[in-house]
């Protein structure tokens, strides 16, 4: 038993929760859904309707691309991009995606993007939970007879 315990504490951990993901896997699959929904809009331009989860939208000129839908900075405030084809928001979301599997300055603003937007939902469901909490009875103070 003992050089069971000497062989694998060194490896001690915190077991991982189920579908927890970093900021930059999270990333890398909602670069991949955006993919998705190109192909998408590629098979049916009139009839495509799922343009509020996109980070593409039509503009004057060709599509206006965004980098997520946290204002996030590519680097050098590089946040948005107008481009004039699909095979252009193509190819700027492939080179998005390899630039967060390998720029560390963007995988650090990934993180750091990640922790603001933990804050704020948790602020939030700080303020949602006392709003919603009601007062109790008021106790009635002790007489003494």
């Amino acid at each position: 038993m003992t050089s069971f315990i000497e062989k694998w504490s060194a490896k001690k951990a915190e077991k991982p929760k189920p579908g927890a993901r970093n900021a930059i896997e999270t990333f890398q699959l909602r670069v991949a859904a955006q993919k998705a929904y190109l192909e998408e809009y590629e098979r049916d331009t009139s009839g495509f309707k799922k343009w509020r989860s996109t980070w593409f939208q039509r503009v004057p000129g060709g599509f206006g691309v965004s980098v997520g839908r946290d204002a996030v900075s590519a680097g050098a405030g590089l946040s948005y991009v107008v481009v004039e084809t699909e095979k252009e928001v193509a190819e700027f979301l492939d080179d998005l995606a390899q630039h967060a599997e390998h720029d560390h300055g963007f995988q650090k603003a990934l993180e750091d993007n990640r922790s603001r937007r933990a804050a704020r939902l948790n602020a939030a469901k700080s303020s949602a939970k006392i709003s919603r909490a009601k007062p109790g009875p008021k106790a009635k103070p002790k007489t003494d007879k």
